[in-house]
């Protein structure tokens, strides 16, 4: 479909999304503004709060299970009277055991459909719902970003959240760069369409010297042997076949879609938390037309990238922007630049700046493979070389042993995962 003469409207027109129709903000984009993030919830659930406060030295006695189990169950949800309470109350019970008492599975399922997540630690209960400013007047970066809960009490864990929580501040300026784009390939606006696409270029290249400076103040030791465990799921663990039992539930919207039934509740089998949840990286991927594919050798019944499965655990409404920035105009394809004669004015620079925006994206994803070498790889060969250096075995809890592997929190065998994904970014120029 060429495009259309200048300054007039296409007779066929698509949806544009808004991002206030998505719980996105036009300054921080995903994270949360205007309030940011509760630090604690209304008192009827100070009793969560309590275990949160402690959570470590709880950890630590190994007693967090047993206090758990004696919360009361907080099933009555009208407490929770805005969009920061139920993210507060997601963030808080998202310390995954083996099972979930029904104290707390109960009111965190009705907590999950609400917002249209998964019953597990993600990228939205870590990163997203889980920052404060120090000067709430000042520029939201890592020398004003601060973590409010952490599971190791760490500074390695701490700033191992932060780089993602600035990498999203600072990619924020691409959504409504992006949805400027859409308007611009609507109308025909090549000058509108160049600006946008040079923000959207921007944005690639900052959020990749970020990420770059994770290895400032997380350890890899250290993230590898304390961090990590606590961020793996149990979607491949071979030790726990049905998953978590999630007690006295019996049903659930978006909780258990595989669950297994039982009269003690519902088993869920999931994905670890993953910065692969980044709703900014996939709706970056759907704006420059990558298009990522099943693994070879995946199972069969799955016709999706694992990529795509990441986005059951992003939140409802940022799930829903990324598919509808799919289903909008495509800014390389028949809708524009491809469809421009090569001579015509603008083709060359549209294509020179689209081009820069995949390089972006592809030398963001190379930084990400050097680090899961340096982070989960080389960590991995170390264990395997000294195996467990004595620890008795019946101290190796489930989710330890499952996260001394060198994959993905979500289960995915990662190099070859990571590089598939990179290659495909890299065939999406023009």
């Amino acid at each position: 479909m060429p495009p259309v003469e200048s300054g007039t409207k296409r007779d066929s027109r698509k949806s544009i999304p808004q991002l206030k129709d998505y719980d996105i903000h036009p300054v921080t984009g995903f994270l949360p503004s205007d309030p940011l993030p509760l630090t604690r919830l209304p008192k009827f659930y100070e009793a969560w709060e309590l275990v949160l406060d402690d959570l470590q030295r709880l950890l630590l006695a190994g007693r967090l299970r047993d206090k758990v189990r004696s919360l009361p169950t907080l099933e009555d949800m009208s407490h929770l009277t805005s969009r920061r309470d139920w993210q507060r109350a997601y963030l808080i019970p998202s310390v995954g055991k083996k099972k979930v008492p029904k104290c707390i599975a109960i009111p965190w399922l009705k907590v999950c459909d609400y917002l249209e997540v998964k019953p597990i630690v993600t990228y939205a209960s870590v990163c997203l719902y889980n920052f404060k400013l120090l000067d709430p007047t000042a520029p939201w970066d890592l020398s004003n970003l601060c973590i409010l809960h952490t599971f190791s009490c760490s500074m390695d864990e701490a700033w191992f959240f932060l780089v993602s929580i600035a990498i999203e501040a600072a990619g924020a300026p691409a959504l409504p760069a992006i949805v400027r784009a859409l308007h611009a390939v609507e109308n025909d606006d090549t000058k509108s369409l160049m600006e946008a696409l040079a923000v959207i270029a921007d944005v690639t290249e900052k959020i990749t010297v970020l990420l770059k400076r994770m290895y400032e103040k997380t350890d890899a030791h250290i993230f590898f042997n304390r961090v990590r465990p606590y961020m793996n799921g149990w979607e491949k663990a071979e030790n726990m076949p049905d998953g978590v039992l999630y007690e006295g539930v019996l049903s659930a919207t978006n909780g258990v879609p595989n669950g297994k039934v039982t009269d003690l509740g519902v088993y869920g089998k999931y994905a670890g938390g993953s910065a692969g949840q980044s709703s900014l990286i996939h709706v970056l991927d759907c704006v420059l037309d990558v298009v990522h594919k099943p693994m070879p050798g995946s199972d069969r019944k799955k016709m999706i990238n694992f990529i795509h499965e990441m986005r059951n655990y992003m939140p409802g409404s940022h799930r829903r922007f990324i598919e509808a920035v799919t289903d909008s105009y495509s800014i390389k394809g028949a809708d524009y630049i491809e469809s421009l004669p090569r001579r015509s004015s603008g083709a060359s620079e549209l294509t020179s700046l689209f081009n820069r925006c995949v390089e972006g994206m592809k030398s963001f994803r190379n930084t990400h493979i050097q680090m899961v070498s340096v982070y989960i790889v080389s960590q991995a060969n170390k264990r395997k070389d000294v195996g467990n250096a004595g620890i008795p075995a019946q101290v190796q809890t489930e989710r330890l042993q499952n996260g001394l592997l060198a994959r993905g929190t979500g289960g995915t065998n990662l190099i070859p995962f990571l590089k598939q994904s990179r290659d495909e970014t890299d065939a999406a120029k023009i």
